[in-house]
């Protein structure tokens, strides 16, 4: 398909892109997991790094991740709804959106304070590189901290304009850009325009998406950054999953209901995000503050038209905003001691409407949804000795919960309610440099994730909020190495995770869903990533794990936690032929059968696949021409690319065998 265009057919693809900056020996740099730069050698967490290809255009967040190793990132083929992300089974459960991971911009967060997350709106071409950060030094992010997802846009370095267009059988897509660059300023502009007939009927989409970045120096240590996003899709259509038997007698239909009930969705979204940062002082401070606004309209698979039913037309209208600032208190020869703030807000005013068959009807839902978040940390290193490194870092977390029902009556009663809960995160961790090129790490937390807005809203056994539901409790640790070398790079690790009262569903009737806490779960596994340069010629990547993730306890135990593949195999090669502007790679990743409800009553069989690419650059100064070309699913595999976790059509089909084709003009002055 044509995500594969900016994945497989670049100068370097996110798999190698660590690679290639280890391939003379130069230290990786990582940020997120101690909020400032540092060799990966030296930290004590568990992160992957790549960087997004100079050329191609991406459609689909699982781009950013692919052979990242812990990371599963399934393409739903769906673009009424957000790719499906997990790290280590965090995330797993998600119906819809992200959950359970951190998602940030440039130090800004991406997810809602209640934890809620989704990445379509965010302008993937823009994105320079992608941390992600496993373990458990991710818990000192907060709540819903299972891993965090870092996105760095790019910053320009010339004067530069150009036009991408980009196509395949489905798929259409067209994107302008201009950089301008001054000294210690520079302003980036960015427009694309995206439209496909989608793989199966009643799936067509149409995506819009604008950026505006201004970044300057204003003062001898500081960095102004703003930036300006805009997304519209005035047409997602949802064409539902399958059931298991529908997809193996015929993957590329559709459900009736879709086309029935007309499932769709449109959506809107503005932001404005400003941020002020020390950046020749190894990252001293920075403060940052954020609002904009956010519209859904979406309609379901069912009518919604029983009395206490939320309907099945929703309309939300949200408005956030917030404010975080770290700053590095104290600084000796050996340590230093870091600390911080965050406050988060959004309002959401939700209505609900019967589906009457693809036509507004009357009004279910009216209602009022608040989610307030504030969070204080403080962070401490510490290098007893040249080889030693210690972290550790503790958060306390509030987060405010309101519903205000404005839809009352006699067969609907007052579910208004609010929750507040009061969590902290402790992580710990110790690096050892073992030689110049390898080092050994440890690490250990206790981290939290609260129940999101939409989990509080119902209970089973009677009207209004949730409030006996708690927020799950992790404790978690991670051992392993890292090593570097004459173009060599690597890691391996162990980790073990155990939760307490896990968040699952209780029931759902009438359009209504209800969670509870009832199960503990285990998560037990092993990850490997490898990427090496054998010469100017050929590079290579290997990333592979193994998870075991299982309820441990109450009427599920012993069963797999569905949605999560057990486990995992991404192999890359690149070649560069000639040693000039052509690339040719070759892609394979392995998932293993993923259970698609918490029964284990079905699961979606294991799969490999294989991708192909090509790419040639062609420099006429001032003018650089880049041609590509791709063959994804090369054997024309059936498979699944993304289940729907405890929903009776839980088969989200993948796209079959499809070439894509695409090229770029840039000017530069």
């Amino acid at each position: 398909m044509l995500s594969t265009l900016a994945l497989a057919l670049s100068y370097s693809s996110p798999a190698f892109a660590q690679q290639t900056a280890t391939a003379d020996n130069t230290e990786v740099i990582v940020v997120s997991a101690s909020l400032q730069r540092e060799a990966w050698l030296n930290s004590p967490a568990s992160t992957a790094l790549s960087f997004t290809p100079d050329s191609g255009i991406l459609i689909d967040s699982a781009q950013l991740f692919a052979g990242l190793v812990g990371v599963q990132a399934d393409s739903r083929a769906n673009f009424a709804q957000d790719t499906r992300l997990s790290v280590r089974g965090f995330g797993s459960r998600s119906a819809f959106g992200i959950r359970s991971l951190y998602l940030q911009q440039d130090g800004i967060p991406i997810s809602t304070p209640d934890g809620q997350g989704q990445l379509s709106s965010i302008l993937l071409d823009n994105i320079e590189s992608v941390e992600v950060l496993k373990g458990p030094m991710a818990t000192l992010y907060g709540n819903a901290s299972g891993g965090v997802i870092s996105l760095f846009s790019r910053t320009p370095v010339q004067n530069a304009a150009g036009v991408a267009l980009a196509g395949s059988e489905q798929h259409r897509q067209y994107q302008l850009f201009a950089d301008w660059v001054s000294g210690e300023s520079s302003l980036s502009a960015s427009a694309k325009h995206f439209t496909t007939d989608g793989y199966r009927p009643h799936s067509q989409a149409e995506k819009q998406q604008a950026q505006l970045l201004y970044r300057t120096a204003i003062a001898e240590h500081a960095r102004l950054s703003a930036r300006l996003d805009y997304a519209r899709d005035p047409q997602l259509q949802d064409p539902l999953g399958l059931s298991l038997d529908a997809w193996r007698a015929n993957p590329t239909q559709t459900d009736t209901a879709a086309q029935r009930f007309d499932t769709e969705k449109n959506s809107r979204q503005r932001q404005l995000s400003v941020s002020l940062s020390d950046y020749r002082h190894t990252d001293a401070w920075q403060i940052s503050a954020w609002l904009g606004e956010r519209y859904i309209g979406q309609r379901l698979a069912f009518t919604g038209s029983a009395p206490t039913s939320a309907g099945g037309e929703v309309v939300l209208d949200r408005q956030f905003s917030g404010l975080n600032a770290h700053y590095r208190l104290l600084q000796g020869e050996t340590y230093q001691l870091r600390v911080g703030a965050s406050v988060m807000q959004s309002d959401d005013d939700r209505l609900g409407f019967i589906n009457d068959f693809g036509q507004r009807g009357e009004l279910r839902r009216d209602q009022t949804d608040s989610a307030n978040n504030t969070d204080v940390f403080v962070r401490g290193q510490w290098q007893p000795a040249k080889r030693w490194q210690l972290q550790a870092g503790w958060r306390y977390s509030e987060l405010k919960l309101k519903i205000a029902d404005r839809y009352i009556n006699a067969d609907n009663p007052d579910d208004s309610g609010s929750k507040a809960f009061y969590n902290q995160a402790l992580a710990a961790g110790v690096n050892y440099r073992l030689n110049d090129n390898l080092s050994a790490f440890l690490s250990a937390a206790r981290g939290f994730e609260s129940p999101t807005l939409a989990e509080i809203a119902y209970k089973a056994d009677d009207n209004g909020i949730n409030l006996a539901l708690d927020a799950s409790r992790n404790r978690q640790w991670e051992s392993g190495l890292k090593w570097q070398h004459r173009g060599i790079s690597g890691s391996i690790s162990l980790f073990d995770i155990q939760t307490t009262d896990e968040l699952v569903v209780d029931q759902a009737v009438g359009g209504r869903t209800s969670y509870r806490n009832a199960a503990q779960t285990a998560r037990r596994g092993a990850e490997l990533q490898l990427s090496w340069r054998h010469n100017d010629y050929i590079r290579q990547q290997l990333g592979a794990h193994y998870l075991s993730a299982e309820f441990d306890a109450g009427e599920l135990s012993g069963k797999r936690l569905p949605g999560v593949a057990k486990q995992q195999l991404d192999w890359q090669l690149e070649l560069t032929p000639w040693q000039d502007n052509t690339v040719l790679s070759l892609q394979s990743r392995y998932r293993s059968k993923v259970y698609v409800d918490d029964d284990n009553s079905a699961a979606a069989p294991a799969a490999l696949t294989f991708s192909l690419g090509a790419r040639h650059s062609q420099q006429l100064q001032p003018l650089i021409l880049d041609y590509w070309l791709a063959l994804d699913n090369l054997t024309d595999k059936t498979y699944v690319g993304s289940v729907i976790v405890n929903n009776g059509r839980p088969i989200e089909p993948a796209a079959g065998r499809e070439l894509s084709a695409g090229v770029s003009a840039r000017f530069y002055w």
